[in-house]
Parts: structure tokens; sequence; C-alpha cells
């Protein structure tokens, strides 16, 4: 924890009493516990408005709606699976004998991909579950099992009548001995006595039963076929949901590998985030709740109740509330839940995010923004989603999206080619870094949407922004709507360096920005547009979970290297300074493998230019004299810069990176290599690559680090003004 235990405790207070006012919410009962420590256990507000008033309490009892499916149902199939019992793979009809329910497994039901209806009000027509899961058996699949998830309760009813046919016991017996007694879960059951009433939330007036609803399940349905039912109807207050979170998470509930199977991601191809029973790896922008970790599973209830554990840091945090009393037109779950969990999170995990990429967001939205679309994109290698999947593997889970072209930028489709090396077009990919740069507009035609989802690595002499500015400019001209799938810029986008380009006539230069532009590729593509005379209209799937001040390392994403020479995000930092040295005579690293890492020549004093660098031009990063030998390296440096001569190089090591400033790193070495060597060379590339003439010069005239940097600081402030900030 970042904070000692009593500043974050009272975080977490002023969280709970924060979300409970902000969504108008009667009340609720919160635990946030770390492994065996409890770093809240608190109530705030009433359980109770009509008709009296009574307030919440630590040891209220929750109605918890749809939380009964992961706590009750899910648990009690998967130790009737750990038993030999249930085959999770089976066709629900060998426990169930319906014969249409033939068609799906336990497994589909699990996950909300059976294909069945999300649930209907048959508690207006039927009085037994027997009843109601004939009437649902009548109905057709909406899809062909496994390929789609649709959240159901019928899924969920369906195994709850498994789980007492298999065991031959009812499921409220069932979960009793197997789940809760052992867990000394007392104030859990469904149907609570009358002797708990006083101490239960209340929840609507239902116009159903014509009064308020307190200790009597909820949900119409399951009070229709007598309280229990695999969908709802449990209930049960924090304390006793905190045993089952540490159960879970200390391996004491389910084996181990149960356990890994449950949580695994991907195991729903249309919709990642599902496990079995449980929603995996929470969005920060849903209204379910969340924690920022890859590792966290959760679920919620209509209620108000909610539940998320993360099985890295053994972090769990429970809000139960009656968010639907004395009437749903109150409810506002999404705002109750988003503020306290975001609370959490700021308190518990200051530095970390479980982002989602634009592609990602396209998955959970179900794929619908493509569906039916003729598509083109610009796209490579390295635009993956957070499974590792490329992006077109992707885009075929949906059969009806169309993908008429691929464009490529510089590197090629698999990133294969040196940099500056013309690719050229294949059947199946058309290159824009060889004979030309942008779609023909015969190629645009009939298109709904050309995609962009480029890797970008935050700094302007990287090319792909420029070969997305083309696309822009030819969509534009032939009436194309763009979808630009946004990703992280690595380098983050709290931090810009360098300075604002006057001279953007090259694709490593093509616009007024600053070398460390702090812009995502969205971001970017609105930049771009905003200039045009005739701009495309540009829609883009945003980022889910990404801060400015983030970098890379922190998104917990997957790195896939977008070109040869940039293996790993350190040096997507490092490259916004060190990208100048492909200006000079010094070998930037090419022909080893650390590019952008290490810089030299035979004639360089190493340890005196590190010595003469001031301690802030050097902060965040270590340097460290050495000597190396560029070699020959295919597809990365055919013909490094004194290939095959032995080089004293200074290799830089990042400690921190969000100290670090690269650019200013670059030029203070500049500076003290120019100063202490007359064999150092700058050419015209250089300042191509820096944008301007000036930098050159500045450096030329000896003036020092500070004073260039200075300089460029009251441009880099207009531009922050004026820049696209979606995040």
């Amino acid at each position: 924890m970042p904070d000692a235990p009593g500043n974050c405790r009272k975080a977490l207070r002023e969280a709970l009493r924060d979300a409970v006012r902000d969504a108008k919410c009667p009340g609720a009962a919160a635990y946030v516990g770390k492994g065996g420590d409890e770093l809240l256990h608190e109530a705030e507000g009433f359980r109770q408005l009509v008709p009296k008033r009574q307030r919440a309490q630590k040891d209220t009892i929750y109605d918890l709606a749809s939380l009964t499916k992961v706590i009750a149902t899910t648990t009690a199939i998967l130790l009737l699976h750990e038993d030999g019992v249930v085959d999770l793979d089976a066709p629900v009809s060998t426990y169930l004998p319906i014969p249409s329910f033939k068609r799906f497994t336990v497994r589909h039901c699990l996950t909300h991909t059976a294909g069945l209806h999300p649930g209907k009000p048959l508690y207006k027509e039927c009085t037994s579950l027997n009843e109601m899961l004939q009437r649902y058996a009548e109905l057709e699949l909406s899809w062909p099992p496994g390929t789609r998830r649709r959240y159901s309760d019928v899924s969920f009813m369906i195994l709850g009548k498994v789980v007492e046919l298999a065991s031959r016991d009812a499921l409220d017996a069932f979960c009793a001995k197997r789940i809760f007694r052992p867990l000394k879960m007392d104030d859990t059951t469904f149907n609570p006595p009358k002797t708990w009433t006083d101490r239960c939330a209340a929840t609507e007036k239902c116009a159903w039963r014509g009064k308020i609803i307190r200790g009597v399940v909820h949900d119409e349905n399951a009070y229709a076929v007598g309280g229990v039912s695999g969908h709802a109807g449990l209930f049960s207050t924090t304390g006793d949901l905190s045993r089952f979170c540490r159960a879970l998470l200390d391996g004491k509930l389910l084996k181990a590998e149960t356990v890994a199977e449950m949580r695994r991601l991907g195991q729903v191809p249309v919709y990642p985030w599902q496990g079995l029973g449980w929603k995996l790896d929470p969005w920060s922008s849903s209204g379910e709740g969340f924690l920022p970790s890859r590792a966290a599973i959760g679920h919620t209830g209509w209620t108000g109740t909610s539940l998320w554990l993360d099985f890295d840091s053994n972090i769990f945090a429970i809000l139960l509330a009656n968010t639907c009393h004395p009437s749903r037109d109150n409810r506002d779950t999404s705002t109750l839940r988003h503020v306290f969990y975001q609370a959490v999170a700021k308190a518990l995990y200051p530095d970390m995010a479980n982002v989602h990429t634009g592609l990602d967001r396209l998955l959970y939205d179900d794929l619908g923004t493509i569906r039916g679309k003729r598509l083109a994109v610009l796209t490579n290698g390295a635009a993956v989603d957070q499974l590792g999947r490329p992006l077109l593997d992707v885009f075929a889970l949906e059969p009806s999206a169309v993908v008429q072209r691929i464009y490529s930028p510089e590197h090629g489709f698999h990133g294969q080619a040196e940099a500056g090396e013309k690719v050229a077009s294949d059947n199946s990919v058309v290159s824009l870094y060889g004979d030309r740069r942008a779609p023909a507009r015969e190629e645009l035609a009939g298109l709904d949407y050309f995609v962009v989802d480029l890797p970008d690595v935050g700094s302007r002499y990287y090319t792909y922004m420029a070969t997305m500015k083309d696309c822009l400019t030819a969509c534009g001209e032939a009436g194309v709507p763009v979808l630009v799938l946004d990703r992280p810029n690595p380098i983050g986008g709290a931090i810009l360096e360098g300075s604002v380009a006057e001279r953007c006539e090259s694709p490593v230069c093509c616009a007024p920005i600053p070398v460390r532009h702090g812009m995502t590729l969205g971001e970017l593509a609105k930049f771009f547009a905003a200039s045009m005379a005739k701009a495309p209209k540009v829609t883009v799937n945003e980022l889910d979970g990404w801060r400015r001040e983030l970098l890379f390392p922190q998104c917990a994403l997957p790195w896939v290297p977008p070109s040869p020479n940039m293996p790993d995000p350190e040096t997507a930092l490092l490259y916004a300074g060190t990208c100048l040295f492909e200006g000079t005579n010094l070998n930037e690293g090419r022909g080893t493998d650390t590019p952008f890492k290490i810089a030299g020549a035979p004639w360089l004093d190493a340890q005196t230019v590190i010595d003469a660098l001031e301690k802030g031009d050097r902060e965040g990063c270590t340097l460290e004299a050495v000597k190396y030998t560029p070699r020959a390296i295919p597809g990365k440096a055919a013909e490094p810069r004194y290939r095959d001569k032995t080089c004293v190089g200074i290799r830089m090591h990042v400690e921190d990176a969000s100290s670090l400033r690269p650019f200013r790193l670059a030029i203070a070495l500049l500076v003290a290599i120019r100063k202490h060597h007359r064999e150092f060379e700058m050419s015209d590339w250089f300042d191509t690559l820096a944008g301007t003439r000036a930098l050159r010069q500045s450096i030329e005239k000896n003036q020092s680090a500070d004073a260039i940097i200075a300089a460029y600081a009251p441009t880099l402030i207009e531009f922050d003004g004026k820049r696209p900030k979606i995040y």
C-alpha cells in the first residue's frame, strides 16, 4: 500500500460515503481486504427509508441478486466438477433430461454463450422452476452455442437445476453443506428466516406484490419458484462474503486448477473477459466496478451489489447496497460502483492500470461496429488484442465484416524491413512505403470504414503517423469515414519534449508537433483532420483505463515490436532522444541487440562525456562506458555505421522511466560530445529529424543543454493548450 494504513482506511471510508452520496443511494456496506488484513469494514446511510428509516450496519443482510450466480451456483457446479459428477463440456441434457438442452453444454451456460434468452417475466404465468424451464426449452437459440455471449438469467436457472439433479440435493441445501457452513458464512442463505428480517436491507416497492420487499428475494422469477434459483435468491453480509473471498484467494474453496480454468482469459473468443461464471479483467469505464488488475474477477447484482477480487495482490472489495429502494427509479448502480471502486483503485493501485485498446473495445462491443461493413485497414502485425491475437484474426470472428484491402506502413506488414527500405506490395497487402504513400481513390470506393490500428511509439520521427496522415487525406477526398482503434502512447501523454517542428517536409517530421508529442494515434488523427481542407469523419475507438501519466509497462498489455529495432518499451522511451544520433556520425546502436540504448564511435571518449553531464541531464538513467562492435543483422541493420569496427560507446540504463527525459539526455550528450571531440559531425538529416535548423545551430554555438531545453518551453506550453486530449 502506498499510504500508511490509517490514511488508506480514511480514503476508503470517504470513498464509501462519496459513492452513496453521488448515487443518491439509501445506503451501503463495504468490505475491503488484502490477504488477512481488513482495510475497510463500514456501513453508510440506511438499510431502509420507508416506511421508517433504519441505519445500515456492517452486519446488514443484503439481497445479493445476481451475485447468487457466482457465490452459489458457479461454485456449486465447480465443486461437483471436482467431485467427478459434472462434466463441464457435457450437454446439459446429460443432467437435465430436456431434449432441446442437448444443444449446449454446462460450460456454455457458465460463460453465457449458450444462445439462450436473457430471461422472460414468467413469474406471471409459472409457479415452478420446472415449468419455467420447459417454457424456455421451447424457444429457439439466438445463435449457435459458443459463438457469441449474451448475459442470461436462464443459463443459471438451468445450472441451479443441474446442481440439484447431479448432487441429488436441493440447491440451497447443497450450498449450505459445501460452501456456507464450512466457511462459517452464518448469515448467508436463501429464504432468510423471519428472525433476520429486521437486519435485512429493504428493496423496492414491488408493483406485482404491492409492498416494500424486505427479507424476501426481489427477483420476481426467483420468488415465483420459491426463492431458490441458480440466478438469484441468495442473501448475505459483507463479513460473510469476505470469508468467501479469502477462501477462494487462498485455495481453500476450489482446487488451483479449477480456479485457473474459472478465470482463464480468452475462453470466449468474441468476449475474452468472460470466465466460468465470473467476469474477468474489469473495465474501468463500465458500470460494474473494477480493480485495475488483469487477475481480478468479479460480478454484480441488480439490487446494487458487487464484488471484485484480485488473485495477484490478494485484494478484494465488496460493496453491497439497495439502490432500488424504495423505487427502481432511484437506482444508479453505475455511479455507486464507479465512485467506490475508482477510489479503491487509486488508494491500492496508484501506478497500475489494466488498459484495454480500441481493438479490445471492438470486442467488448460484440464487434457490432464492423458487422456487415466493407472495410480497408491500415495495420501491421504488431496490432494485436489483449490476448495477442492479430487484428485480422479478431476481424475474422465477425464473418459479415469484409476486409477489402490491407495497407501497411514502413517496415511492411510483418515488420521485417529495415528503416527507410522501400517495401513492395503483394497480392494480399498494399505497401504505403514503396511506390506510393496513400490509397488510390478507386480503392476507397464503396467502403464503410477505413480502419487504422498502428502501434505507435510516441515520437515524431516514427513514420506511422505520416502514413496515417496521408490516408486521412485520401479518405477525406473520397468521402470515406475513418475508424481509429486507439492504443496507448507507450511513452505517456503527460510529458512533451523537443521543439515544435518548423519544417514538416518528411515522413520523419510530418507535422508541427514536438518530438515527444504526448498524443495517442487517435488524438493525432483528430489533430491532423482539424487542419485539413477536406477532412474525413474520424471516429476513435477509445482506450479504457489509460491515463496520460501512464507509460507502457504500467498498462499490462503485450508488447509486440512495431518495427525491427524497437524490441521493448524502454527502447521506445529512449528513442525520443537517441533517434537524433542518426543525424550524426555516431552509431546509434544499430547492429547490436540494444538499438537506441547505446551510442558510440571508434573515436569517442565515452567516460569523459559521461563525466561532463550534469546530474539533471541523466535523471532516471545511468550511463556506462562500454566497447562494442556493430554487426550486420539481416532485417535490422544490413550496413550499420562503423560495421565490424570496435566502438567506444555510452550505454543507457533506464532506472526510473517516469523521471527520465530522453530528449534532454540526448541533447546533453550531443553538447558534451561536440565539446570534447573535433571528429563529431551533424548532417542535414539531423535538421530533418529535429524539424528545425535551430537545434543544430544551438549545439554548434556551444549552448548548454539547459539553455536549449529552456528555449523550447514556451512553444511546448502553447502546444499543450491546443493539442487534442481525448483522455
